[in-house]
């Protein structure tokens, strides 16, 4: 482009002689840019434009001034004094250049005289400073959009009415297994391959209809299979026609919440199942006490085989019974736990004879015990009845016989496992596990599994306390237990004990020297069970001891506060009426700092330890208990062993 200056009025020697230049200049002014011309050495001959005013520049100031003054350099092969020389050697060309905080761009051409001639260059220059803040706002809203929605800890997608997905975000790549080099698979696939069971087609339906879906619940498959619980929001929007354009969807992944969810529902239910069974099994041991007690003592006067068989049916029975309650007790994980320091694969290699003959000939039974195994403070009878019963139930997995694995390891757990009431802590672990090669668990047993009375044998097969007996067990341990499983591909089950100091172990297995069975010493007996009290008294009077009765706490303080004889040993209850076992003990031992106390207890709501109840020398005797034992137990505490 060429501009040339010719006359534009014949009278233009006279100063605005002219009409048609006094509206040319009239119009420069008012064009929204600035505007001027130089002369070939680059200085300017004229200036003007409304964006003159807008800049904040006096013209007058600038005329014969070299352009720099006005356009300082930023560049020294790209300022506008360069560019003026290109435009004065007749090239076009532009600039970019900043005044008084506004942003210009300017275009340059030559200016030609009449005779064709360059003389000077003419330039123009728009404000784009509005226009360029409204860009960066612009920018800036849309990267701020941008990284709401990728940055969203939710699934955020937008998809068409029928499901075809048109855009995700990071959240919803990462819930359903892919990554950024995979997102274009996930955008092949449509929400109705990922709703599980069907579930789109009635999202769809309401969406057609109208409606807005706020937190229906869904279930989507994970790209290696899995499934996961989701909470879905969505909504289908119009085009300008009224025509359904897209659909905008928002999901959450529930699952682990819905998980802990469960996890308490089914710990408040073996909860109120086990004050229900421990309240009977209490009531029911101090019955078993009575007819077990009596029954040891008319064996031991009976001379006639024959009766001492028909009495040995009787205790057997009662033993059974003892069993039972024992069962009652571990799943509601209020039975007395008899603990000591053990090393489990000394547990499990006395249990495996018995496992081995317990299971079917088809199963095929392995031990994998770890080597320098560390030691756990537990009951070893109990640890033997959860080995017992998910032996049992590993066997029943498999009824056309299998491969069942029984193995222990050492393990150290660095971060917490898990969250909520079924949490892990971190620590150092003696670990079993009960692997069987069998059907595997569905997810609705696999939620009921550790329930108490629950069975998936007919009826009479199964009493459904296998698992909720050893998850009582385990829990009232200190420990923890879990279990993986795949249908078709077994069961493992995982028990998790804490592991201890392995010198403890010394300390704790010392050879209890034969005692006599009697004495002549002052035993002060709190039962508030008529029943188990006078078998007691019986028994002991007829060891030689001096027995003192009381049938509740406070009447065994009155009984030890009027008593002619120094009272050697408290024999109580544990839970009794008005003032209970634990509070006797404390108020006898004010006075009697040396006594030595031994609890019974049918359960303990509370801990059942010497040191929790800052009881040193205490020990406890489950109900029902062997009259002999009661007699064993009662001279080592008289003798300090």
């Amino acid at each position: 482009m060429s501009v040339f200056l010719d006359d534009l009025c014949p009278e233009r020697t006279v100063p605005g002689s002219c009409p048609s230049l006094v509206s040319l200049l009239s119009l420069l002014g008012r064009i929204p840019a600035l505007l001027w011309t130089t002369d070939p050495e680059g200085r300017f001959t004229s200036l003007t434009g409304a964006a003159v005013c807008g800049a904040g520049i006096n013209a007058e100031e600038y005329i014969g001034k070299s352009v720099e003054e006005l356009f300082p350099s930023a560049r020294a092969d790209r300022g506008p004094r360069i560019a003026h020389c290109r435009a004065s050697e007749g090239q076009a060309c532009s600039f970019d250049a900043e005044v008084n905080g506004r942003e210009l761009q300017a275009h340059l051409e030559p200016l030609h005289g009449p005779d064709g001639t360059v003389t000077g260059v003419i330039g123009v220059a728009l404000d784009l400073t509005e226009r360029m803040v409204a860009e960066r706002a612009l920018r800036l809203s849309e990267h701020s959009y941008r990284s709401l929605i990728e940055e969203a800890p939710y699934a955020i997608c937008r998809c068409t009415v029928d499901g075809q997905l048109l855009q995700v975000n990071r959240a919803m790549i990462e819930m359903l297994g892919y990554d950024a080099l995979s997102e274009a698979e996930l955008l092949m696939r449509d929400l109705p391959l990922i709703f599980a069971g069907g579930t789109f087609e009635a999202l769809h339906a309401a969406l057609l209809a109208g409606e807005t879906v706020n937190g229906a619940e869904a279930t989507w498959l994970v790209r290696d299979g899995r499934e996961i619980q989701v909470i879905v929001s969505a909504r289908a929007i119009r085009d300008h026609a009224g025509r359904f354009s897209h659909v905008n969807l928002i999901a959450e992944d529930v699952t682990e919440k819905k998980q802990l969810a469960e996890q308490l529902i089914q710990a408040q239910k073996m909860q109120a199942v086990g004050q229900l069974a421990g309240g009977v099994a209490h009531d029911f041991n101090n019955l078993l006490t009575v007819i077990g007690g009596h029954i040891e003592m008319i064996m031991a006067r009976t001379t006639d085989p024959g009766q001492r068989d028909r009495l040995g049916e009787v205790k057997l029975a009662a033993d059974r019974a003892a069993a039972l309650t024992r069962q009652l007790l571990a799943f509601s994980r209020r039975q007395v736990l008899q603990t000591k320091v053990v090393n489990l694969n000394q547990v499990i290699d006395r249990l495996i004879g018995m496992l081995t003959r317990l299971i079917k000939e088809n199963v095929e039974l392995v031990f994998l015990p770890a080597a320098d195994l560390g030691s756990v403070k537990v009951d070893p009878y109990q640890m033997e009845q959860v080995l017992i019963n998910l032996t049992v139930n590993a066997q029943d997995a498999m009824p056309n016989g299998g491969r069942l694995t029984i193995e222990t390891r050492n393990l150290r757990i660095d971060l917490p496992q898990g969250m909520g009431p079924g949490e892990i802590p971190a620590g150092d672990y003696v670990q079993i596990l009960v692997r069987d090669t069998g059907h595997g668990m569905d997810r609705e047993v696999q939620a009921r599994a550790f329930e108490p009375f629950f069975t998936t044998k007919r009826p009479g097969e199964g009493t459904g306390l296998g698992l909720s007996m050893a998850y009582g067990i385990v829990k009232q341990s200190g420990g923890h237990i879990r279990f993986k499983t795949r249908i078709g591909e077994g069961t493992t089950f995982k028990v998790y004990l804490p592991r201890v100091d392995s010198s403890e172990m010394a300390a704790a297995e010392h050879a209890s020297a034969k005692s006599p069975p009697g004495g002549s010493e002052t035993i002060l007996l709190a039962e508030d069970e008529s029943g188990v009290r006078e078998l007691i008294q019986h028994y002991l009077a007829g060891l030689g001891y001096n027995v003192l009765t009381a049938d509740n706490g406070l009447s065994g303080l009155a009984v030890a506060r009027s008593s002619q004889h120094a009272i050697h040993l408290l024999l109580s209850d544990f839970v009794m009426p008005m003032l209970g076992g634990r509070d006797l003990a404390g108020e006898l031992r004010k006075t009697m700092p040396d006594l030595k106390v031994i609890f019974l207890s049918g359960y303990a709501g509370h801990a059942v330890s010497a040191s929790d109840l800052d009881l040193p020398d205490a020990r406890f005797l489950p109900k029902p208990l062997s009259l002999e034992l009661l007699a064993k137990t009662i001279r080592e505490a008289l003798d300090g062993a």
